[in-house]
């Protein structure tokens, strides 16, 4: 419970993690209704990036890239150069390239699935972040049994 309500920090993280999930579900059984994407991919752009820089700062990154260029701090959760930074980088680019397409392509269908490809995008990020973080904390925990 610690690891998703330690801290404020931690509790903004998870309540924006679950109004993005249940955003989401909304999301894909309205998605017949909605008329005009461009909105509703600004929105999702700004709310994860919201929740990118709060997972960042949660999961200490600003001390692993300080750690890296002084070694003055201890890293963060992850290491500068790990399966998760690398991955979400990948996928922050992703995001960033479709979300600049949207400008660019008035068709509202092409818009609907750049959408998806974001929501995708994020989704993933989400779900190898948080796995790594369980699965880090199960590690260190069957280190002192």
């Amino acid at each position: 419970m610690n690891l998703y309500f330690g801290d404020a920090i931690s509790i903004k993280t998870t309540i924006l993690l679950m109004s993005f999930l249940v955003f989401l579900c909304i999301m894909v059984k309205k998605r017949a209704e909605v008329r005009h994407w461009g909105w509703f991919i600004l929105g999702i752009c700004f709310v994860g990036l919201y929740i990118c820089i709060l997972g960042a700062t949660r999961d200490g990154l600003h001390f692993t890239v300080q750690q890296a260029i002084d070694g003055s701090v201890d890293r963060g959760l992850f290491p500068l150069v790990s399966m998760q930074t690398i991955f979400g980088a990948v996928l922050g680019i992703v995001i960033v390239i479709s979300a600049i397409l949207c400008l660019f392509l008035k068709k509202q269908s092409t818009r609907k699935k750049l959408f998806f490809i974001i929501v995708g995008s994020m989704l993933l990020k989400i779900i190898m972040i948080e796995a790594s973080r369980i699965m880090l904390v199960v590690t260190s925990a069957n280190l002192f049994l």
